[in-house]
């Protein structure tokens, strides 16, 4: 059996949006090797295309071991963005993702763009 020590790790920011959650985890499962128990997972309104309103998961995760790092955000009205274009979510969501790679740069880094077509994810 593995321990925490010997696994890669992972986290994982999402939109709450009960229409993507389950669909962005499989695919960033998918994409990284990852199992479910293998990365924290925060979600909130808004998903990673907004600042969060504490950074203590992701910096929790990173101390304990994360280097593959997951940032979604979806399109199709999204709650925690109201009034803001596709577009605009799209490029909010690069904004971070580009960040993040800054401030975690010993990490892979994915950008998820989830919407009613499926999940857009690229390792960024």
């Amino acid at each position: 059996m593995s321990t925490q020590s010997d696994r890669t790790l992972g986290y994982l920011r999402t939109c709450m949006d009960r229409r993507f959650v389950e669909a962005t985890r499989k695919a960033f499962e998918q994409a990284t090797g990852l199992a479910a128990t293998d990365y924290w997972h925060e979600s909130y309104a808004g998903g990673s295309a907004v600042a969060p309103a504490s950074t203590v998961g992701e910096v929790y995760s990173v101390a304990h071991g994360a280097q593959i790092f997951g940032w979604q955000a979806h399109i199709n009205n999204c709650g925690g963005q109201p009034g803001v274009s596709d577009d605009d979510i799209a490029r909010r969501l690069d904004a971070v993702v580009a960040k993040m790679k800054e401030t975690y740069p010993h990490g892979r880094h994915f950008r998820i763009l989830a919407g009613l077509e499926g999940i857009d994810i690229q390792e960024a």
